[in-house]
């Protein structure tokens, strides 16, 4: 028995093939989350008491890349600014 092993040139486009199949299946799941956090944020904004007990207990409790990928500004601030930090480090 022979082992084969795919070429460079054989293995990019795959692995490039997998990772556009793998965002056009999250990118369903950003959509979703950027609209419930427009939603929510409109209605905390509102003065909605549900809403604003919503964002503190759930959303905020969401891992921050999730909470940086459906839109939230701050999260999106704080992840990269912990990127940035982790790059320093190295």
């Amino acid at each position: 028995m022979t082992v084969s092993h795919a070429t460079t040139a054989e293995t990019i486009p795959a692995l490039l093939a997998t990772i556009q199949e793998l965002q056009a299946l999250q990118q369903p799941l950003i959509d979703a989350l950027r609209s419930i956090h427009s939603d929510m944020d409109r209605a905390h904004k509102g003065g909605d008491e549900w809403a604003m007990e919503w964002m503190a207990q759930v959303w905020n409790e969401l891992p921050l890349a999730v909470r940086a990928a459906g839109g939230d500004q701050e999260a999106a601030q704080e992840l990269a600014d912990q990127n940035r930090d982790a790059a320093r480090s190295t």
